[in-house]
């Protein structure tokens, strides 16, 4: 009893500094700052400016990535406003706050005439506010959102400077002043056609560009550098102190913004803060559980458990069942883009689980628990689940409040979630903590890798491995809610409910509708 005691007063104790540091943090990250947001003609956006600042300020657009969101991107809203901008986040169509649909999930024709469309609203808006100098903005993206700014800028010459991250592959003109002033970047651990992509786009105004270097004339709007940015992937890059200094500087020249001393940049702050209030809500999941379900009391009535090459060997199948089965999941059964063929891919697996242990004849131990005492429990734990994971992200990375299409969507999402979980409980159950443990982490090792295999084989999406990691994160945590539920001898039906409650909600409100 005491070590249990004594860890739970630890991991209680943690929890308290992590979520009075990211509550600190979240509440300081604002200083200087004023914000305010709008919805103009179905377009959300979010403008900040320096606190009393004076006169027109140069201004500039943020186009947030596929599957992002206008919080993802504060962080540039942070370093260039303390520097003297006017800056505008926009959530593009299909995400975030977004309720209408992109067209082919962001590729095609018509998904380029609507993200263009909502830069057009977006720079219209920051252009007709009186204390913005409508003659001098610019334009930052990412992924996505880097290739439409690109191709904006292109068509747009007003905009005298471009921020592409990790566009990725795409055309440009030869003409070293469309778009005018052109800075590219890309993380030094991107897939290659990030890398590369940031690479053609200088060599196609300047055939023998070198990395780092810069080409032409800020002034005349010929400037041209491509930058890799070193120790960091395809979000990290958001986040480098390097990034927040080459387009503080790169816009300075090229909106004629005298630098005003040295700015602090402290890109993290938001997204640090937030993943310290994650931290805080898993930490004392475990304590929280015990003053809802109450220690097990008295020995508990032992199961027979499945034997374990049959708790390895199953999912192991269920796996590359559910890898062909992906394939023939129609894309669009859901509104949102691969979230129907990721739900059922966790879907196939659970089932496949529990129909192998049900074909054992195994029977569950008991849990000690009466009906209604299950059924509060899970409310509270649900409700709990969910607190942890959006106000957090929605504070400091992602939107997370789903909307239009999404709130429904949630549910059959949900569902899949659940029925993974439920198998994996089922697995487990009648093991001890370590051996539940490693079971659960072979399932959820055996799931990640099998999608990469899907994007490999082509029955899914590549854009399910740029998703991969917060999938990733999501099912280490749940392991450790499930690994506290275990030990407090929850039925097997709760843990799967929270589980698939915490890996279905980010996917429903961060997949683009589509």
């Amino acid at each position: 009893m005491w070590p249990y005691l004594r860890r739970r007063v630890v991991a209680v104790l943690l929890a308290v500094v992590f979520a009075v540091a990211g509550t600190v943090g979240l509440a300081t990250a604002d200083r200087g700052i004023e914000r305010r947001s709008a919805v103009v003609d179905g377009v959300p956006l979010e403008v900040s400016r320096p606190a009393n600042a004076t006169g027109r300020l140069p201004a500039v657009v943020v186009a947030h990535g596929l599957a992002a969101s206008r919080q993802l991107m504060r962080g540039f809203a942070d370093t260039l406003t303390r520097r003297g901008y006017a800056v505008e986040l926009v959530d593009l169509t299909g995400h975030g706050a977004s309720t209408r649909r992109l067209p082919g999930a962001g590729d095609g024709q018509a998904a380029e005439a609507r993200l263009d469309r909502d830069l057009d609203v977006a720079v219209g808006h920051l252009r007709a506010m009186p204390w913005v100098d409508g003659e001098r903005i610019g334009l930052i993206g990412h992924s996505m959102g880097a290739a439409a700014v690109v191709r904006y800028a292109t068509a747009h010459p007003a905009i005298l400077a471009t921020v592409a991250i990790s566009q990725g592959p795409m055309e440009l003109t030869a003409s070293a002043s469309r778009p005018r002033d052109l800075l590219l970047l890309a993380g030094g651990l991107e897939f290659a056609g990030y890398r590369d992509g940031a690479a053609g786009a200088l060599r196609a105004a300047y055939p023998q560009g070198r990395m780092g270097v810069t080409y032409g004339d800020p002034r005349a709007g010929t400037a041209r550098r491509a930058v890799l940015v070193g120790g960091v992937e395809h979000v990290g890059v958001l986040f480098s102190p390097r990034t927040h200094r080459e387009v503080g500087a790169w816009l300075d020249a090229s909106l004629d913004h005298p630098a005003s001393g040295s700015p602090g940049i402290h890109p993290v702050q938001r997204a640090a803060s937030a993943m310290l209030l994650h931290a805080a809500a898993l930490l004392s999941f475990g304590a929280i559980a015990s003053a809802v379900l109450g220690r097990p009391s008295g020995p508990e009535r032992e199961g027979r458990r499945v034997p374990l090459p049959l708790a390895l060997g199953v999912p192991a199948v269920a796996v590359v069942v559910a890898v062909v089965v992906m394939g023939l999941i129609p894309r669009g059964w859901l509104p949102l883009a691969v979230a129907g063929p990721v739900a059922g891919f966790f879907g196939v697996i659970g089932v496949i689980g529990l129909a192998a242990v049900r074909l054992t004849g195994r029977r569950p131990g008991s849990s000690y628990r009466d009906g209604r005492s299950r059924i509060v429990a899970a409310v509270v734990l649900v409700a709990l689940t969910v607190v942890s994971f959006a106000v957090p992200a929605q504070l400091g990375w992602a939107h997370a409040v789903p909307v239009g299409p999404r709130a429904w969507a949630l549910i059959p999402i949900v569902a899949c979630a659940a029925v993974f979980f439920g198998g994996v409980e089922a697995l487990c159950d009648g093991y001890g903590p370590l051996a539940a443990t490693a079971i659960h982490a072979w399932i959820a090792a055996g799931a990640l890798a099998g999608l990469c295999a899907a994007v490999l084989l082509g029955t899914a999406s590549s854009f399910v491995l740029l998703v991969a990691p917060l999938l990733a994160a999501l099912l280490v945590w749940q392991g450790v809610q499930a690994s506290a539920l275990r030990a407090l001898r929850a039925p097997a039906w709760l843990t799967a409910v929270v589980g698939g409650v915490l890996l279905a909600w980010p996917i429903a409100v961060t997949m683009p509708i589509a």
